[in-house]
């Protein structure tokens, strides 16, 4: 195993809530800047694929590989000799819940796919989860009357994108 990016943070909002966004990737182009757009039928069960278009690059298959209500998601892309894995964990604490993502890639060309992607993706985790909270935290000031934390991202060009066509969730097939 390869680690290629990993962040964690507490937030207030509960593990259904964050869950509930992560077992839709319908909804990942709207709070994760790295991605464009989803293609995903529902249901969201282990063995269930899409297709993601990362804000820069082609688009790329992925597979859900683990899936825990309210607690894991895990989604996986194939590589030539490797597997990218991207991890989500929530987690019940007193403050709320702990978010926590970990972008991995496994195999005998890990080492490899490593050294590629490590650019592109060095920050994955980190914006993934930041924006997931972002988009949380403006979906709970919308229901209080004020306006949403997150542009639209139709509207407004996409500030992070990834090089080399590396997506947050998945990489070609």
């Amino acid at each position: 195993m390869t680690l290629l990016s990993e962040h964690s943070r507490v937030t207030r909002h509960t593990p259904a809530a964050v869950f509930a966004l992560w077992s839709d990737p319908t909804t990942w182009s709207v709070w994760d800047p790295e991605v464009r757009a989803v293609e995903f039928t529902a249901p969201c069960v282990v063995g269930a694929r899409g297709r993601l278009r990362p804000a820069s690059g082609p688009a790329l298959t992925f597979t859900v590989t683990a899936l825990r209500q309210d607690e894991l998601f895990t989604d996986t892309a194939r590589l030539p000799g490797a597997r990218l894995e991207f991890e989500h964990l929530v987690a019940t604490i007193a403050e709320g819940s702990r978010i926590s993502v970990t972008v991995r890639v496994r195999g005998p060309l890990a080492g490899f796919w490593r050294r590629l992607l490590r650019s592109s993706m060095g920050d994955a985790a980190r914006t993934g989860v930041e924006g997931l909270v972002a988009h949380l935290d403006g979906a709970s000031r919308t229901e209080r009357g004020a306006a949403p934390a997150l542009p639209d991202p139709n509207l407004h060009p996409n500030p992070h994108p990834l090089a080399e066509g590396a997506g947050e969730h998945a990489a070609a097939e």
